[in-house]
């Protein structure tokens, strides 16, 4: 092989992925961006009342959110019924974590709300209790369904 050959042969490599360990890695990626939303939040508490949101910590709350959403959406539309096909076994997971997915749209939506009206008590009470529902939710999907994603097999995306 010419090393073109090996350099495509990488990079062809490097487009492959299986479903469920990718699906990890984007959960990962969500812990990490909610740990640093929490973070900021935390740093709006002081002596006295709490100090208002920073622009900043406002946009990525809301990326945060939004990005959530996507997710969900991605997965309830087109993730889960390829499984429900090919796992028919996995109906009652999947269907508790849709119903899971609207709950946490709802926290979602308030959450939104709240950042916009800039109450940063109330937005972190409310991140706070998301977190928790967020957590569990995550590694009850993982649990679940990285085994079935594997069986899949590499991927080229």
């Amino acid at each position: 092989m010419t090393d073109t050959a090996d350099e495509d042969a990488r990079r062809d490599d490097d487009r492959t992925v299986v479903l469920g360990d990718q699906l990890v890695k984007i959960h990962d990626m969500l812990r990490g961006e909610l740990a640093s939303v929490r973070e900021g939040l935390d740093s709006t508490r002081g002596p006295g009342e709490p100090r208002p949101l920073e622009e900043q910590l406002r946009k990525k709350c809301l990326s945060f959110c939004e990005f959530l959403h996507g997710h969900h959406t991605a997965e309830d539309e087109h993730l889960f019924p390829g499984l429900a096909e090919s796992h028919p076994h996995l109906a009652p997971v999947l269907e508790r974590l849709s119903r899971e997915h609207s709950v946490i749209s709802r926290s979602l939506d308030r959450i939104q709300e709240l950042v916009t009206s800039g109450d940063p008590a109330t937005v972190r009470e409310d991140v706070e209790r998301l977190a928790a529902e967020v957590e569990a939710h995550l590694d009850y999907e993982e649990a679940q369904l990285v085994e079935a994603l594997n069986s899949y097999g590499p991927m080229q995306v």
